[in-house]
């Protein structure tokens, strides 16, 4: 693998967000065959490995702790106070079981809530982007989701059966995870051809 200076890195990081939308623009030469975000020592917070109804509000957490973990780090009190919110957001909702997945559109909202939340207390705001992208729109969905991570936004997915997750970056044939069960990678290709994930939110920072 080609190592990438900081200086082009950060010029392709401001290509991909420039083309974020544009499946049609020809990737530059010097494309990563892989690239992560950086956690800077932070771990994702664990669930458990049989709660799919927990990886919701968990994977929104992670999302933001991945997001933020370059800048400042998430902090306890914060961590503690976003769970508070995605329990509380639930109520009413859904019931909260830990063997049952989140309804997807009470995980928009929750997420949309949790990262409002953030916003407030930090005083700079996070974007919360819904995606529109089909399984099976592969040559599109892996495009977006290489180009979102070299931006430095980090994707939201569902894994399937309830199980929602966090996109930490790619390497020629995985998806790497930042996963509240502990799961680190995925094959970029399943059984039928293409992943089976679906990305459904992007999380960014304000420039």
């Amino acid at each position: 693998m080609v190592r990438i200076g900081w200086r082009r890195q950060y010029a392709l990081a401001h290509w991909a967000v420039e083309n974020l939308h544009r499946p049609e623009a020809d990737l530059p030469e010097d494309w990563p065959e892989a690239s992560r975000f950086r956690t800077h020592g932070a771990f994702p917070t664990y669930c458990g490995e049989y709660a799919p109804g927990l990886t919701g509000p968990y994977a929104i957490l992670n999302g933001l702790k991945l997001l933020v973990a370059e800048v400042s780090p998430l902090k306890p009190s914060e961590e503690q106070m976003l769970l508070q919110i995605g329990c509380d957001f639930m109520s009413g909702r859904d019931t909260m079981t830990p063997h049952r997945g989140l309804r997807l559109d009470t995980f928009v909202r929750m997420a949309e809530a949790m990262a409002y939340a953030l916003s407030r207390r930090r005083g700079a705001w996070i974007q919360c982007e819904r995606m529109q992208l089909s399984r099976k729109q592969d040559r599109e969905q892996r495009s977006l989701l290489e180009r979102s991570v070299v931006a430095k936004r980090v994707v939201l997915i569902l894994l399937g059966r309830g199980h929602y997750s966090v996109l930490r970056g790619f390497t020629l044939d995985s998806w790497l995870l930042f996963d509240a069960t502990g799961r680190q990678w995925m094959l970029r290709r399943g059984k039928r051809g293409y992943a089976m994930l679906k990305p459904i939110l992007m999380l960014s920072r304000a420039r």
